[in-house]
Order: structure tokens, then C-alpha cells, then sequence
């Protein structure tokens, strides 16, 4: 399905699919869902989108996360072993 981009009509828009908090915890590599949480708490990893009125359900949208994913291995691949230094997870950079 293809939208079209009221700015420029000529270039198609695609939705951005929106991923369930399960799904987007196995996209940023088998995270549990409270390091992913956390990572939002801490401002590293896009805020998800409420669904319902009270916040209770939520999704995060596919084209933020994609973009978090290729930032963390451009990192990788600039920083080398010393990236992990830099983990979001506060438990993680403690046990180093």
C-alpha cells in the first residue's frame, strides 16, 4: 500500500508498521522487556506510542527502531571492543 506525499506527490509514502514491545525486544536482539523499558527510561532507545486511552498498551514504530539499530552498530563498528562500554543497560557497564 502507498500513500501519497502531499509535499511531493511524485514520491510514494509507506506506512510505518508499528511493532509490539515482544516483537521489538527480539529486533534489538533478545532483550528482556524491562532492559528495553529501561533503555527508554534512559532516554537511549525511542519512546514507544501509546495505543489505549490509559498508556497500557504500546508499540514502537518499526523506522525508529530500524534507525536505532544501524546508529548502535555504526558505534560498534567506529568504537570497536570499547563500545560495549557504552551500553544503555546500567547493569551491563557495572559488571565490566
Amino acid at each position: 500500500m502507498h500513500l501519497i506525499n502531499p509535499t511531493s506527490p511524485a514520491t510514494p509514502v509507506t506506512p510505518d508498521r508499528l511493532l509490539p514491545t515482544d516483537e521489538t525486544c527480539i529486533r534489538v536482539g533478545c532483550v528482556s522487556k524491562s532492559t528495553l523499558l529501561s533503555w527508554v527510561r534512559a532516554k537511549t532507545f525511542p519512546a514507544p506510542i501509546p495505543l489505549t486511552p490509559g498508556g497500557t498498551r504500546v508499540a514502537f514504530l518499526e523506522s525508529q527502531v530500524n534507525t536505532w539499530i544501524q546508529q548502535r552498530a555504526q558505534l560498534a563498528a567506529e568504537q570497536g571492543p570499547s563500545a560495549r562500554a557504552k551500553s544503555p543497560n546500567p547493569r551491563a557497564r557495572a559488571a565490566q
